[in-house]
């Protein structure tokens, strides 16, 4: 039987993070929980997709994994995220956690985006989280009905349009939105991955162990 390569490895992390998004891990902080998954694929796979750079051209690679990887961006541009499946909402959703109180009529919201390419969208949303040099990041939150608790629904999110421009976009990012969208890059870039040679071949899930160092 084969090794398993440092393509298989990654390709395996990256699966286990899809899996924690579609089933997660029992816990009250299911908010916080999905932030820190989404966070960990979208940096990943915005990293790993970028891998030739500022080209977003056919580029040729020597390395299938490159290439694969490579592939994954492209695919990305071919897809909006406003449109299905991604299904990024342009209007405020209802609040289930706070259903008992009375909510105003759904605003428009994520204007900024439409019509937006899902790579444009990765890329700014990667900057957003990774180069910002001031807040912008923020809690998107409601009081209960009582005005003793707060209900933690998502984040907001203000960033630059582009590194030389002023004009700031702004996203309303609720847990479902970041659980599926996070899924879905984690698929997409798990599919073109497993195009290229290999990754099938073996139980790569299983046998990729997880290690505890003292």
């Amino acid at each position: 039987m084969g090794g398993i390569t440092n393509a298989q490895v990654e390709w395996a992390v990256i699966n286990r993070l899809k899996a924690m998004l579609d089933e997660p891990p029992e816990t009250k902080f299911n908010v916080t929980q999905t932030f820190a998954l989404f966070s960990s694929v979208l940096l990943w796979t915005k990293n790993r997709g970028w891998v030739a750079g500022n080209n977003a051209g056919n580029v040729a690679f020597t390395d299938a994994a490159d290439q694969a990887a490579h592939n994954f961006r492209l695919l990305l541009g071919n897809e909006v995220i406003t449109a299905q499946p991604w299904s990024l909402p342009l209007r405020e959703p209802r609040l289930i956690a706070v259903a008992e109180q009375e909510q105003p009529v759904a605003g428009p919201i994520n204007g900024d985006f439409e019509n937006m390419p899902v790579e444009d969208f990765v890329k700014w949303l990667r900057d957003a989280f990774g180069h910002g040099d001031g807040r912008t990041i923020r809690p998107l939150h409601k009081t209960g009905k009582r005005g003793d608790q707060t209900w933690l629904s998502g984040f907001h999110i203000q960033f630059n349009e582009s590194k030389n421009s002023n004009r700031k976009l702004d996203l309303h990012f609720y847990e479902a939105d970041m659980r599926r969208i996070g899924s879905m890059l984690a698929d997409r870039f798990c599919q073109t991955l497993a195009a290229g040679p290999a990754y099938y071949n073996e139980d790569v899930a299983t046998r990729v162990l997880e290690v505890q160092l003292a």
